[in-house]
């Protein structure tokens, strides 16, 4: 059972005896849709564009390439912080620019879409 801060301190008053064991766990937020549309709809369409990889391919060499066996369970912060490595990696080594989401504002249709 959980309970918030509050009530774990009130129903912990009102206990006579016992034992009990207290741990605090921090809430892991999954990516969100939107980061996992311009994921697979942006980043991996133009990594495939311009070298060709089918998408599966581009998926599986990037899950390759930050040793994971899937990038479902990525926190939203994890999963952005591994776009950001990929934009850096393609406009460094490729002169290829990935665009941020915010970029995507003159296609406001494409944009809106994407849920963001």
């Amino acid at each position: 059972m959980t309970w918030n801060k509050e009530e774990t301190t009130e129903r912990l008053e009102k206990q006579e005896d016992g034992i009990f064991e207290i741990s605090k766990k921090r809430e892991k937020t999954i990516r969100s849709k939107a980061q996992n549309k311009f994921y697979f709809w942006i980043v991996i369409e133009i990594i495939w564009d311009f070298h060709g990889y089918s998408p599966v391919e581009t998926h599986n060499l990037i899950k390759g390439t930050f040793k994971l066996k899937t990038t479902t369970d990525l926190s939203k912060s994890e999963f952005k912080y591994m776009i950001e490595i990929i934009q850096d990696l393609w406009k460094t080594k490729y002169n290829c620019i990935i665009p941020n989401p915010s970029d995507l504002t003159d296609d406001i249709s494409l944009y809106k879409s994407l849920g963001f």
